[in-house]
C-alpha cells in the first residue's frame, strides 16, 4: 500500500495543474488515502475485539476447566464412573471411577469380556439383555444388578445409558454411567426387613384386637338371645351360613361391585349383630311363647332400628370401620323381604342391601331347623320347602338358586352344631 501511495504522488508531480490526468490524479491519491484510513481503523477494532474476545475464552475454559473438576470430585464421592461403548468394533471405554468400583487394575485390558466376567451369575441373563437393548437403539434406560467380587464380596451397582445414531440412523455408540450403590441397598433392604416386620407386628396386633372384639360381641350377642331362649349356637351357624352364600356369590362372579374378599370377612364378622336390638325388647314380647299381638308385633319389629340405631352411633365414632357398616346393613333391613311386604321400611328387590338379604335368607334357614318354646324344629328337607316357596317374594330368587345348589353344605354346618355335637 505504501508503495502504491509513492507512485501515487509521482505521478501529480508529472502532470500538468488543472489537466484532467492532474485532476484524475488527485482524486486517486485522496481515494487511497481514505481506504489506507478506513483499513487502519477496522485491523485496530478487530484486533480490539479479538482481545476482547480471547480474554472471554480463556475466562469460560478456566470455568470449565473447574466445572469438570467439580464434576470428577463429585463423581468420585458418589463413586459414579463413565463408560463409552463403540456398538460397531465392541470397543469399550470406562474412567477411573469405574476402575474403583470394579476394583481394577487401569493398565489391564479391559473390554466386554472382562466386564461380563465380573456380573454375578445369577443377573448375566438380565446383562445380556441390556446388551441386546443397547444394540437395538433402547431409549435411555436405567437398571440394577450385582457384581461379584474377589473374595465372592457382592456389589450393587446402577446403571444409566442413552444410545447415539449414525447418520443412517442406526445405533453407533452408547454413554453411560455407572454408581456402586452397595451400601444404599443394604439400607434399602434393612428398611425392607423392617417394614415387614412392623407390618407383621400391625396385623398381629389388629388380629388381636379383631378376636377381641369378636368375643365382646358374641358375648353380648348370646346374652341378648338368652332371654330369647334361643341357642348360643344360632349365630355361629348363621355367621357361617353368610359366609357360604357370598363366596359362593363371588366365585360365580354375581355382585362384582359390592362382594370381595373384604366384604365376604365382613359379612361373616357382622352377622351376630343382626338381632342386637332384641336387648331392647320387654320380656313380656320377647319371651312370649304364643302368637304375638298386632300390637306386640310392632313392639318386636322395632329391635331391628334399635340394633341399627345402637350401631350408628359407634359408626360416628369410627367412621372407618366396613365391619360396622355392614353390621348396620344387616341389623336395619334383615327381616326386609325381596317383594317389598318386609319391615321395617317395606324396602323391595335391589332396594334391599345385598348383606341384609344374605342374611335374611341364613336367619329364616336356621330358625326353621331349630326348635323353640313354641315349635318343634323342622328337617331339613322341609326347610328347604318353604325356602323354594319364598322365592321371589320374601328371598332374593338368585340366593334361593345358590342355596339349593349348596343345600347340603347348610345341613353339614347345622347338624355340626346342633345338639351339643
Amino acid at each position: 500500500m505504501r508503495t502504491d501511495a509513492i507512485l501515487l504522488g509521482q505521478k501529480i508531480v508529472s502532470e500538468e495543474s488543472g489537466s484532467d490526468e492532474y485532476v484524475k490524479a488527485m482524486l486517486d491519491h485522496f481515494a487511497k488515502q481514505v481506504d489506507n484510513q478506513i483499513h487502519t481503523e477496522l485491523v485496530s477494532e478487530i484486533m480490539e475485539r479479538y482481545v476482547e474476545v480471547s480474554k472471554q475464552l480463556e475466562i469460560k475454559s478456566r470455568e470449565l476447566e473447574k466445572s469438570d473438576a467439580s464434576r470428577r470430585e463429585a463423581q468420585e464421592i458418589a463413586l459414579i464412573g463413565n463408560w463409552e461403548l463403540n456398538l460397531s468394533t465392541k470397543q469399550l471405554w470406562w474412567s477411573d471411577t469405574m476402575n474403583r468400583i470394579l476394583e481394577t487394575d487401569p493398565s489391564a485390558n479391559l473390554d466386554l469380556t472382562f466386564y461380563f466376567q465380573k456380573v454375578y451369575p445369577d443377573d448375566k441373563e438380565l446383562v445380556r439383555q441390556i446388551y441386546q437393548d443397547m444394540q437395538n437403539g433402547m431409549a435411555p434406560a436405567e437398571y440394577r444388578y450385582r457384581l461379584l467380587l474377589e473374595g465372592n464380596r457382592v456389589k450393587w451397582v446402577h446403571i444409566r445409558f442413552v444410545a447415539s445414531k449414525d447418520f443412517r440412523g442406526n445405533p453407533a455408540r452408547v454413554h453411560g454411567t455407572i454408581q456402586d450403590i452397595t451400601s444404599a441397598k443394604v439400607v434399602e433392604e434393612k428398611l425392607e426387613e423392617y417394614n415387614h416386620h412392623l407390618e407383621e407386628l400391625v396385623q398381629k396386633k389388629v388380629a388381636e384386637v379383631s378376636v377381641s372384639q369378636m368375643a365382646t360381641i358374641h358375648a353380648l350377642v348370646k346374652l341378648s338371645e338368652s332371654r330369647d331362649d334361643e341357642t348360643g349356637e344360632h349365630i355361629v351357624r348363621t355367621s357361617q351360613y353368610c359366609r357360604l352364600l357370598a363366596e359362593k356369590l363371588w366365585e360365580m362372579g354375581g355382585h362384582q361391585r359390592e362382594i370381595d374378599r373384604a366384604f365376604i370377612d365382613g359379612i361373616t364378622q357382622a352377622s351376630p349383630l343382626h338381632d342386637i336390638g332384641k336387648v331392647g325388647i320387654p320380656d313380656a314380647v320377647l319371651l312370649k311363647p304364643g302368637r304375638l299381638t298386632p300390637e306386640e308385633f310392632e313392639i318386636m319389629k322395632t329391635h331391628t332400628t334399635i340394633g341399627y340405631q345402637t350401631l350408628a352411633s359407634i359408626e360416628k365414632k369410627d367412621t372407618g370401620s366396613a365391619f360396622i357398616k355392614v353390621g348396620m346393613e344387616i341389623t336395619l333391613c334383615h327381616h326386609e323381604k325381596w317383594d317389598g311386604s318386609g319391615y321395617p321400611k317395606g324396602l323391595k328387590g335391589e332396594e334391599i342391601p345385598i348383606s341384609a338379604r344374605i342374611m335374611a335368607l341364613a336367619d329364616v334357614y336356621d330358625a326353621l331347623r331349630s326348635k323353640r318354646v313354641y315349635k318343634e324344629g323342622f328337617t331339613h328337607e322341609n326347610s328347604l320347602k318353604i325356602i323354594t316357596q319364598g322365592r321371589g317374594d320374601h328371598f332374593d330368587p338368585l340366593l334361593v338358586d345358590v342355596f339349593l345348589e349348596n343345600d347340603s353344605a347348610f345341613r353339614d354346618i347345622f347338624d355340626r352344631t346342633s345338639n351339643g355335637k
